[in-house]
């Protein structure tokens, strides 16, 4: 009976297939309403699931997107599995909206994107769109950046199962099953992925286990479709998020002056932590500042989607409810910590005496919920396109802290809590898009505006055990507006100007300096785009032209908070302006070149450089001012480049090979545009070869093999840094700490498709 049932399973599709043609396959409302159509006058960039899937090799999305305009990518582990991050124009992952299926990713108060939730997320990814600026971004915080549209309910396809083995540097692992049912009866169609990864990572004891399930489960009628899509992700990451001492990453630096360096940090106990010290002068720059063996980050996503489209005569409507759930922690070892940094008295002693310190193990935890609702209804008409909706949030999250171990106190029961509080944030936006052609179809015109209203409160006590009260109102209001022509059938114009508002995240808050009462404000872009696209037979070229302007920017500090996240102040006046250069040309019929290059300028008027004086009671004052200073993490030049080669192809066999180059300019990891504290420009080149058999009774043969770094170039592509005086200006001291990626390495895909 079982077998009855599976044949049936992958031939009644055949049965159906008739229906396919008749039932009205729509992109979900969500995904079009955060998405650029063809004309819209806004710079962004398509990939498909082909281009995805031919440089997946395990890593997490990031790294399947760092050949696309302006865009840099970063992994604490060195080597793009576990903790990475983009930024896409100078924006880190907290400026670039991020949705999935239209749903918003980005976390609701620290407004960042954590990929290692969702890993092999890139191999149940039918299309995506990076837009860069403001874009279309109508759901959850807004772009400024960028936003990054993701979409995995993609069209119907042949049922199959594809599973993928691959194994590489570092004891990097990945086991990967996929299905599709295809079309059954009554319309519905079923797929679904199950993915393991693991790796050891570039950066010693820097490993990653990730797991995740995908299903999607969709219903089609004539006038529209259904769908419940999961999305189940768990992480086990140790971590790296401390980066290295930059000294140990020049390769003539001696042990001794590593020694000396090591006898003025505070991080290495000014010299005394021999067992840090010695690691560091092995391991270099694969040294890991932690060694606790449980120095963990362990944390489940769960994400459940409901989307539902329906033809409404000539208006097409898209409901989406979804759910996204969290819950994990952050383990940590703790030597000679104060008894009073957890609210407690030090024990005493039969002899009346008491330690000064303890050694403590605790967990450092984060158990939330987001869900919500938006709707969509776009509406047609002769010379004109009306697109409406409105969005609905919830968030809450409990942080608290967890005792594991404490030394020298035995009344302390694991699990004890020594802080709590709760973050709640509520999000209601609504926004009209109109799209009208003016002469004929030559000139369009796109005007758009949204309505946001976000309340963001916190209660309770934190991690420093201080009282938390926060409870702030914001309303937004963001047009845009933009026109697109059509010079020719060949070539289009367009131009755009955007203004977008977004509040502070929560580490802002927490992190604002407690002097002269500073209150965080909320930041203002205008974002003025202009473009030019031509696209002949053989080659195709596009240039866009952008301007950034910022008020009250939040911008990076280049200091870490006890989390690792960048601490950030608010610069009343700032902008970001460039020229980003697109092309491409087909050679020859089994020969492509694509390439892209970003030339900027990322300027602060004025920033104020607070330096501590640790020689006067930690006495604070603004001590320097920077007029037209360079905003940290900001290269002026980001620049790639693809060649692609056809090496054979018939009936049967294909073998491809690509080579594609990334050049990343210099970035300051600061405000001061000071070279001592910057990162290097770097190249990279990477080159795929892939071997293809498609087999005439269906299914393939896929081996693809991956090498990168080829030229094995020692490069850093991010860091932190933080100086402080001791006894005035000529008494200063900086620590730069940066995050090596990893040199030549290699990974291999095998992927069967039946």
């Amino acid at each position: 009976m079982r077998k009855i049932f599976i044949v049936g399973l992958f031939l009644s599709p055949l049965v159906f297939q008739s229906q396919i043609d008749s039932i009205n396959v729509l992109k979900p409302a969500a995904v079009s309403a955060v998405t650029s159509d063809d004309r819209s006058p806004f710079a962004y960039t398509n990939l498909d699931a082909d281009e995805l899937n031919a440089r997946d090799a395990g890593q997490d999305l990031p790294f399947l997107l760092r050949l696309t305009p302006s865009v840099v990518i970063t992994s604490d582990a060195g080597n793009g599995i576990g903790y990475t991050g983009m930024r896409i124009r100078g924006s880190d992952a907290s400026r670039i909206n991020v949705t999935i299926n239209g749903v918003p990713l980005n976390d609701a108060e620290s407004q960042g994107v954590y990929w290692v939730d969702l890993p092999d997320l890139g191999a149940s990814v039918s299309g995506l769109q990076i837009q860069r600026g403001v874009g279309t971004s109508t759901v959850g915080p807004g772009a400024f950046g960028g936003s990054v549209a993701v979409n995995t309910l993609g069209d119907i396809v042949k049922p199959h199962v594809k599973a993928v083995l691959g194994m590489g540097s570092f004891n990097s692992y990945r086991q990967s099953v996929s299905w599709n049912t295809g079309m059954l009866g009554d319309g519905i169609s079923f797929d679904g992925r199950a993915s393991h990864i693991s790796s050891d990572g570039y950066i010693d004891r820097a490993s990653s286990e990730l797991s995740s399930l995908y299903t999607s489960l969709v219903k089609r009628w004539t006038s529209g479709k259904i769908s419940l899509t999961t999305m189940l992700g768990h992480e086990r990451t140790y971590q790296a998020w401390y980066g290295v001492p930059q000294i140990v990453t020049d390769e003539d630096i001696s042990d001794t002056e590593i020694q000396d360096w090591a006898a003025g940090s505070y991080e290495y106990g000014y010299g005394d932590d021999n067992q840090r010290i010695s690691d560091l002068i092995e391991n270099r720059r694969t040294h890991n500042y932690y060694n606790y063996e449980n120095e963990v980050d362990d944390y489940n996503q769960n994400h459940f989607q409901l989307h539902l489209e329906q033809n409404i005569g000539i208006a097409d409507l898209g409901v989406a409810l979804y759910t996204t759930t969290g819950a994990g922690y952050y383990e940590q070892f703790r030597a000679a910590d104060s008894f009073s940094d957890y609210g407690l008295i030090a024990p005493m002693y039969p002899d009346s005496s008491a330690p000064e310190t303890t050694n403590v193990i605790r967990r450092r935890w984060l158990d939330n919920r987001l869900w919500g609702s938006i709707v969509n209804l776009t509406i047609p008409l002769e010379e004109m396109t009306i697109v409406a909706g409105g969005a609905y949030s919830r968030y809450k999250g409990d942080h608290f802290g967890e005792i594991i171990w404490m030394e020298h106190a035995s009344d302390i029961l694991p699990g004890t809590n020594y802080y709590d509080n709760i973050g709640d944030k509520t999000d209601v936006s609504a926004f009209v898009r109109v799209k009208h052609d003016l002469v004929g179809d030559f000139l369009r015109l796109q005007a758009e505006a949204q309505i946001r209203s976000v309340l963001y409160t916190v209660e309770g006590v934190d991690a420093d055990l201080q009282n938390l009260q926060i409870n702030d109102s914001r309303l937004f209001f963001n047009p845009k507006i933009g026109v697109d022509y059509i010079v020719s059938s060949s070539s289009r114009g367009y131009a755009s100007v955007a203004i977008a508002n977004r509040e502070p995240a929560r580490s802002d808050y927490l992190d604002r300096p407690s002097w002269g009462g500073a209150s965080i404000q909320h930041e203002r872009l205008i974002d003025f785009e202009v473009g030019y696209r031509y696209v002949a037979k053989r080659w195709a070229a596009e240039i866009g032209l952008y301007h950034m302007d910022y008020k009250d920017q939040l911008i990076a500090t280049g200091m870490l908070n006890d989390v690792g996240s960048s601490v950030r102040v608010n610069v009343p006046s700032s902008f970001r302006q460039g020229v980003e250069f697109q092309a491409g040309v087909e050679l020859h019929s089994r020969v492509r070149w694509d390439g892209n290059v970003t030339v900027s300028r990322n300027k602060i008027n004025l920033f104020a450089e607070t330096l501590y004086d640790y020689n006067e009671n930690f006495e604070y004052e603004n001590l320097v001012n920077h007029t037209n200073t360079d905003i940290s993490f900001s290269p002026a030049i980001i620049a790639a480049s693809v060649f692609g080669y056809e090496v054979w192809s018939n009936d049967e066999v294909k073998i491809a090979f690509e080579l594609s180059t990334k050049y990343v300019g210099k970035q300051f990891l600061d405000n001061t545009s000071n070279d001592s504290r910057s990162l290097p420009g770097y190249i990279l080149n990477d080159c795929v070869l892939s071997v293809s058999n498609n087999f005439k009774r269906g299914g393939d043969l896929k081996l693809s093999l991956f090498a990168n770094n080829i030229l094995d170039h020692m490069y850093s592509a991010n860091g932190w840094t933080y100086s402080y005086l001791y006894g005035g200006m000529n008494a200063m001291t900086t620590e730069n700490y940066v995050y090596p990626q990893a040199g030549r390495h290699g990974f291999v895909n095998l992927t069967m498709t039946f």
